[in-house]
């Protein structure tokens, strides 16, 4: 598979792989398979501290005393074209997280304001949310705070003029075109269009983490 990419060195010891601006499915889903061959060719090397995903990025953590940034430039770019060439695009989706969520009313304030501007009823809104299934690009904001691609949009809408200086845990909001759910009560300004029970990140729970980039969500009203 021919695929552009871009090495970069971010600070004295971070190494970035960029794959193009679009953050879309087909990008996520190659950021993620690569992920897989890195890890299992590199962190177990000294001189890696982590390696993780953004929407359409890689990030290297490297120790810079152990290995300098040439050196590991010219590593990581000969694994890259290598496994690109056995690269084959598998879309087919797994893992698929289930989130219940109450819609609307106190749990959805915002719910009322985007049918009045989108000029979808409100159960429209909430079949569209539905009807959707979503791929978890990255995790991040907070712990456990999934950044989620494949809304529908008819229901994209902007951020809030003024966010909101606390939203509740297990909010389920919508930002331009992207939805996602906040793990704790904290301030933000996403619309908020619902909430859920499920507890999305636990200290105490191994992994901490109930859901993973590159894994599956999907929402049911109840």
């Amino acid at each position: 598979m021919k695929k552009n990419f871009l090495l970069s060195f971010h600070g004295d010891s971070t190494l970035v792989l960029k794959f193009g601006e679009l953050i879309d499915n087909e990008t996520n889903h190659l950021v993620h398979s690569l992920i897989d061959k890195l890890e299992g060719d590199f962190i177990s090397k000294s001189y890696i501290l982590d390696i993780y995903p953004t929407f359409n990025n890689i990030v290297i953590n490297y120790d810079n005393l152990l290995i300098d940034f040439e050196a590991l430039r010219t590593e990581i770019n000969k694994k890259i074209l290598l496994y690109l060439e056995d690269y084959k695009p598998d879309l087919q989706r797994n893992n698929i997280v289930e989130i219940p969520v109450k819609y609307g009313g106190e749990y959805g304030p915002d719910l009322i304001d985007m049918s009045k501007q989108l000029k979808i009823s409100e159960d429209k809104i909430i079949d569209i949310h539905t009807e959707s299934l979503y791929r978890i690009f990255m995790i991040g904001f907070m712990p456990g705070f999934p950044y989620l691609g494949g809304l529908d949009e008819k229901i994209s809408f902007p951020r809030l003029s003024t966010p909101r200086i606390s939203v509740p845990e297990g909010s389920v909001g919508i930002a331009g075109m992207q939805t996602g759910i906040y793990p704790f009560a904290s301030p933000g300004g996403w619309n908020i269009i619902g909430r859920t029970e499920k507890i999305l990140f636990d200290p105490k729970e191994n992994p901490p983490a109930l859901l993973r980039s590159g894994s599956s969500l999907r929402f049911i009203s109840i």
